[in-house]
């Protein structure tokens, strides 16, 4: 509950490895937060109130236990790194997802993802897109081996017209 006196001045938090199952809405009032390190916890949602964290940059929520990519990053702008492996989400949204005009990278290691949607190549912004480790058969480990750049492609020219 304290944390909300350093308000106007943390920009960095690391929460990781604590147990955790929800995250504290004081830590929704940190303004100038940039970084935020949740991995290695108990979750599995994040509060809507975190949309408030306009200058939070890059986010881990890796070792967790989200189902989904949660809702109120998509609503987050200024999101340039999503590290969210090891955890059991199972779709992305690609419409939303090309909203997010800053993000460059998204870490999907290791997840339950089936399908990759195709609509995923037309988030121009991602520099890197991680994607090993999920069950989907197409694209190709082949594929994935090349990069971010031939997976953006191959996804592109799969896109139903």
């Amino acid at each position: 509950k304290r944390i909300v006196e350093l308000k106007e001045m943390v920009s960095d938090v690391n929460l990781s490895f604590n147990k955790l199952s929800f995250i504290s809405l004081e830590l929704c009032m940190l303004q100038k937060l940039t970084f935020l390190d949740l991995r290695n916890n108990f979750l599995n949602s994040l509060p809507e109130e975190m949309e408030s964290l306009i200058r939070l940059q890059t986010i881990n929520l890796s070792f967790n236990r989200f189902k989904i990519l949660p809702e109120v990053l998509y609503h987050i702008p200024t999101l340039e790194t999503i590290l969210i492996s090891n955890n059991q989400v199972g779709s992305v949204d690609p419409q939303k997802m090309k909203a997010m005009e800053n993000l460059m990278t998204l870490d999907l290691q290791n997840n339950d993802l089936l399908q990759i949607p195709p609509e995923l190549g037309n988030c121009v912004t991602l520099r890197t897109l991680l994607l090993d480790g999920n069950p989907f058969r197409v694209p190709r480990a082949a594929i994935l081996m090349k990069g971010t750049a031939a997976i953006l492609e191959y996804l592109r020219d799969r896109i139903p017209t």
